[in-house]
């Protein structure tokens, strides 16, 4: 067996310094593996690769950094200074960085690969990075030849074990053939729908251990890049614990008796109606009954900030600032222009995991719906994000919008999938009765409880919210928001 096909003991991982990317990769890159991160220009590749450079610097490891008729060194590291990951001090102990275009030029692939040699042997560096591999690929004479030169840096960095980033843009193909003589292939590119971009990651290959399938989110800020991991490829695939024996209640009287024996701990609520119908209400009622029993509790909006929200609950009796100052209860707010889904799931679930979350209250899933670009994701997304939540503990409650205010047709949302990962669902809706506009609630589903089906006036009051008695007119009138009084028939 040649020394390029000896690779080091799966658990000798290299960190990358990038946020979510070694979990995708099954806990970073192969100590002394050869990889190709392809993109077109812009999509983060240098980056990519002088954050994991200055990360590994930062553990002692020496990093040597060759550019091929790339930006100026000078450049490149301006555009870095505003990085929070770039620190001078490294530079050039642990961090040296090289042009070997001209070598390239004067004398060929050999001159390169000797070069590449020479520095890494002269400086003791543990990673290396080629920027411009296209370059090299064009200077070699034929397929055959660049292949050899692969072949080779492979040798060395099995020999010297060092580990090799290759940096190219993506012209023509994305994976040419040569590329699958490397370790692994890591794939960045931008895409583009009507008038929305993101960026994508996507492992193509990688030997040493299993990685996370599809496309992953990433973005560009003052951190570097990070990485989300698709939500569906992350959640355990164990089955939750069973919280059934434990009860939850909203903490508003009149709606817990239509419930008598509550409704179970860790289980999913979906609560639909129309704007101004109350649902925003109901969820504040469920976390402030959780803040009571002195539960972490968060919530995650989409269409109200957090001033606005505190006064809204606090004109029903609701007062949330004391809780949100000592941090039992943590408001997370997303601008509703375009959504991540894989970012909101990160940010709602890296605080469940640290605070140990018991209430969730998701306001706004119609934000969610129509504003993500993926919106055949919805469905096995928001099942995910179930799973794991039912696997914290978490009672969650989400609210759905629907779009009519009231009148005989009723559009339930239900394509979205929402209401087969959701145990408890709870309709909403407005009536016009003699020229009044009312509130009605009803509950469709209660898994493993009995409950009160009857439709019920829903009135919001300073004292928080009401559950009425039955309404007289029949429930057929009803369910058409236009209803009479029996005997009335003006």
């Amino acid at each position: 067996m040649s020394p390029s096909e000896q690779h080091p003991p799966a658990f000798e991982r290299i960190a990358t310094g990038v946020p979510g990317l070694d979990p995708i990769l099954g806990g970073g890159l192969v100590a002394s593996g050869v990889y190709i991160v392809v993109g077109e220009p812009g999509a983060g590749k240098t980056l990519f690769a002088n954050q994991l450079c200055y990360s590994q610097a930062q553990q002692g490891t020496r990093c040597l950094y060759v550019t091929l008729l790339a930006e100026s060194h000078s450049r490149m590291l301006a555009n870095l200074r505003s990085m929070a990951f770039f620190d001078a001090s490294q530079l050039p102990q642990r961090i040296y960085y090289v042009s070997g275009f001209r070598m390239l030029e004067e004398q060929g692939l050999p001159g390169l690969l000797e070069l590449l040699r020479r520095e890494m042997r002269n400086h003791g560096a543990g990673i290396l990075v080629l920027d411009g591999l296209v370059q090299a690929q064009e200077a070699a004479g034929s397929s055959r030849d660049f292949k050899k030169f692969i072949h080779e840096l492979q040798v060395s960095a099995g020999l010297s074990r060092f580990t090799a980033l290759l940096l190219t843009s993506s012209v023509g193909p994305t994976v040419h053939p040569e590329y699958t003589m490397v370790d692994g292939i890591l794939e960045l590119r931008e895409r583009t729908a009507a008038m929305r971009s993101w960026r994508e990651l996507q492992v193509r290959k990688f030997r040493g251990s299993a990685s996370l399938n599809g496309a992953h989110h990433f973005r560009i800020s003052e951190a570097g890049l990070e990485v989300f991991p698709r939500l569906e490829t992350m959640v355990s695939r164990s089955q939750p614990p069973d919280w059934g024996t434990q009860r939850v209640r909203f903490g508003v009287p009149t709606l817990d008796a239509m419930i008598p024996e509550g409704f179970a701990a860790a289980s999913t609520t979906l609560v639909m109606g129309p704007p101004g119908c109350g649902k925003t209400i109901l969820g504040v009622s469920h976390l402030a009954e959780g803040l009571r029993l002195g539960e972490p509790c968060l919530m995650v909006s989409f269409y109200e900030g957090p001033d606005r929200l505190m006064h809204k609950a606090a004109n029903v009796g609701l007062s949330l600032a004391s809780a949100v100052k000592d941090g039992r209860l943590v408001l997370q707010w997303n601008m509703p222009a375009e959504c991540n889904l894989d970012l909101v799931a990160h940010s709602l679930l890296e605080d469940v995991r640290r605070r140990g979350v018991k209430r969730l209250f998701v306001d706004g899933l119609s934000a969610m719906v129509e504003t993500t670009h993926e919106p055949a994701r919805i469905s096995p997304f928001f099942a995910a994000l179930t799973q794991e939540l039912r696997r914290h503990g978490v009672t969650t409650v989400f609210t759905l919008e629907t779009p009519r205010l009231f009148g005989p047709d009723m559009d339930v949302p239900l394509g979205t999938g929402l209401s087969g990962v959701a145990e408890n669902l709870l309709f909403m809706r407005h009536l016009e009765l003699n020229g009044r506009l009312r509130r009605l609630l009803s509950i469709f589903k209660l898994r493993d409880a009995d409950y009160d089906p009857t439709l019920r006036e829903f009135l919001i009051t300073s004292q928080g919210i009401e559950i009425q008695p039955p309404f007289q007119p029949s429930p057929e009138l009803l369910l058409t928001g236009i209803a009479r009084f029996p005997g009335n028939h003006s």
